[in-house]
């Protein structure tokens, strides 16, 4: 894929550009953090590990880190969302077989660009990445209390319960104290 790609529907005329985690500006990574603390941190805070800055930052600055950042077209400083991904190995529910996942750690719009289609491009983008990289399939984490973001990932993207979800391999009284699920999709 070349950078920058475009992306135009409805109100929106922007440009994603691509970052690994060390061509990250040190401004656009706390502008993601920020975003994703003012996005989630109610729903961190309802969880059984809570909210933690310093353990946020560090996941978002891994090495690894890959960056997908979304931009208007006519002003490169009105940022619009992120989705930051790793390619990771996942284990499965065969003790000796491991997956190659593209993983979705954080996808995150401004309240002005939902509902327009542009979180939908991103994890197509995604998925296009895994599958040129020859990943078995694209994986996130979803908060069970985040019922939206639950049912665009299942409803109008395809994913379903991952094997190693809780609530796929787990019975329904244990499945019941974690509060996220594990979702994925083929590449």
């Amino acid at each position: 894929m070349e950078s920058p790609l475009v992306y135009k529907a409805h109100d929106l005329d922007i440009i994603i550009d691509y970052y690994s985690v060390k061509d990250l500006s040190s401004l656009l990574a706390e502008w993601c953090f920020d975003l994703v603390k003012s996005n989630l941190y109610h729903l961190y805070k309802e969880t059984n590990d809570g909210w933690n800055d310093e353990q946020k930052r560090s996941e978002m600055l891994a090495p690894e880190a890959r960056y997908l950042i979304a931009r208007s077209a006519n002003d490169p400083n009105d940022l619009k969302g992120f989705l930051l991904f790793q390619m990771v190995q996942e284990e499965t529910m065969d003790d000796d077989v491991n997956a190659n996942c593209a993983y979705c750690y954080e996808i995150q719009l401004t309240e002005s660009a939902r509902g327009q289609g542009l979180g939908e491009h991103l994890m197509n983008l995604l998925s296009l990445i895994g599958t040129h990289w020859k990943m078995d399939k694209v994986m996130l984490t979803v908060f069970k209390a985040n019922k939206s973001a639950f049912k665009f990932y299942t409803k109008k993207l395809g994913f379903e319960l991952d094997e190693i979800s809780p609530g796929a391999c787990l019975p329904p009284r244990k499945a019941r104290l974690f509060d996220y699920e594990l979702l994925s999709k083929p590449c």
